[in-house]
């Protein structure tokens, strides 16, 4: 199927698209819109599509805001909407999909919600486009979407090719070195392979934190990829560095506009250090790289033995115990280690003759505990045994906002902030993982009690 046909075809199939289409359009010339987006690579490419397409098409002002927290509270909001005063519309992109948001259109309307997240209570009333939530089609990247509507909208141009790519790219929704792609993207990919075929070509070259199955080859788009996810974390290497850098996120998207700006052809880039040229930001960016390299290295020794927790159907799943670097302490998200762990996967498979593996990641941090979970080969759902677990420490510690879980099927995270002491963590992880392993044997047998069916499906397993 062609990329147009795929829009076309999506459009007719799902309400919610020609909904966002028609709430934009309907805008005033000149609004005022208030973006608040994730704060990973998908989402800051997310907001860079939106904000042009707006400025393009309706000489919109935009203010961006990328808070490091993955739901968009109501204080947050309060504070931005207090600080810039009345907006036209609020757009959510990348941040979940919760029925909560409803109860945001107090502050702003319409709110329109962009993303690929899977259901966490469905919104009735905010202007909702995810087509994982409401056609099952899981939509591999919130930045594809926006670039979906953007081309519905208006004429796209090659920043805009570049960051949906980069935007897929930074949520593992393809890899060029493998040759897989997520079947969402696939017409994309063939939309911008003859465009940028300098990014996606495989070369030799330092493996990236996305080269995972193979790791002595890599390409551009990973490289670039790379730099600007790690720009994301620059703001916490701001001491060690003495670096002026505010925001991780606003630094990256600022540089891509900057991009733009200065001109730069995403079809010539050739080399990473061409990319980031030599303007302060790009110059920023380079330097908090280099640093990252070396955390890396540190980090990789810090994963080298894994605790093995059992197999479910021909997974095996490993529990690393490991600490961030210094400077990621303070990180209330995924920084460096997770995709250490993510590079491991392979050899964990290997080493324990599975056909697949999974890694979770338990991690002390500052502000409390970080679990990460990724791979599982598509048959365990990493997204849904995270939710489960912080579902159950919720319950454990009712009232208390600072737990929460969830994410994609090979990719999740779990935060649970103190005071939640790090032992109860584990005991609900490592007793949700037991349960996994039995279930699914249990299952494998025939087994189909409705206690067991009930777990079966709030762990994900088919």
């Amino acid at each position: 199927m062609r990329y147009q046909q795929q829009i076309e075809d999506l459009y007719e199939r799902n309400s919610g698209f020609p909904s966002v289409v028609q709430a934009i359009r309907d805008l005033k010339q000149n609004p005022r819109v208030l973006i608040f987006s994730h704060h990973d690579l998908d989402g800051i490419t997310s907001a860079f599509i939106l904000k042009r397409m707006l400025e393009r098409l309706k000489g919109a002002e935009v203010v961006v805001r990328m808070p490091q927290h993955f739901k968009l509270w109501e204080q947050t909001l309060v504070e931005a909407l207090e600080q810039e005063g009345r907006f036209d519309m609020l757009i959510i992109s990348d941040k979940g999909t919760f029925e909560y948001y409803d109860s945001l259109l107090k502050h702003i309307e319409p709110i329109v919600i962009i993303d690929h997240h899977q259901l966490d209570g469905r919104p009735q009333k905010c202007l909702l486009f995810n087509p994982t939530v409401q056609n099952s089609d899981y939509a591999s990247a919130c930045a594809l979407l926006c670039h979906m509507i953007a081309k519905k909208l208006t004429e796209v141009d090659r920043y805009d090719d570049f960051a949906a790519l980069v935007g897929c790219r930074g949520d593992f929704a393809f890899d060029p070195v493998g040759k897989t792609a997520a079947e969402f993207t696939k017409p994309f990919l063939d939309y911008v392979r003859s465009v940028f075929p300098n990014l996606l070509e495989v070369r030799s070259g330092r493996p990236t934190m996305y080269d995972i199955v193979d790791r002595t080859r890599t390409a551009l788009i990973n490289q670039i990829g790379e730099v600007l996810q790690v720009g994301t974390i620059a703001h916490f290497y701001k001491d060690m560095l003495n670096i002026d850098v505010v925001s991780g996120p606003r630094l990256v998207l600022e540089f891509l506009l900057e991009l733009v700006d200065r001109g730069v052809d995403p079809k010539q880039i050739r080399t990473v250090r061409e990319f980031l040229g030599t303007k302060p930001k790009g110059m920023i960016l380079s330097t908090v790289f280099e640093q990252y390299k070396e955390d890396w290295d540190l980090l990789e020794a810090r994963t080298e033995n894994p605790v093995y927790l059992g197999e479910v159907r021909g997974v095996g799943i490993y529990l690393l115990f490991a600490r961030e670097a210094k400077a990621m302490e303070r990180a209330p998200f995924p920084a460096i280690l997770p995709f250490v762990a993510s590079t491991k996967l392979e050899v964990f498979k290997r080493r324990g003759g599975h056909p697949h593996a999974a890694v979770i990641v338990f991690c002390p941090k500052e502000r409390g505990v970080h679990i990460s979970m990724r791979g599982g080969g598509g048959i365990i759902n990493c997204g849904k045994i995270c939710f489960e677990v912080a579902r159950r420490l919720q319950s454990r510690y009712p009232g208390y906002s600072g737990i929460g879980g969830g994410g994609h099927a090979r990719a999740a995270e779990l935060l649970a902030d103190k005071p939640v002491p790090m032992y109860a963590v584990m005991h609900e992880l490592l007793f949700a993982i037991e349960q996994l392993i039995e279930v699914a044997k249990a299952l494998d047998r025939g087994e189909l009690e409705p206690e067991k069916l009930k777990l079966a499906e709030a762990f994900g397993l088919e």
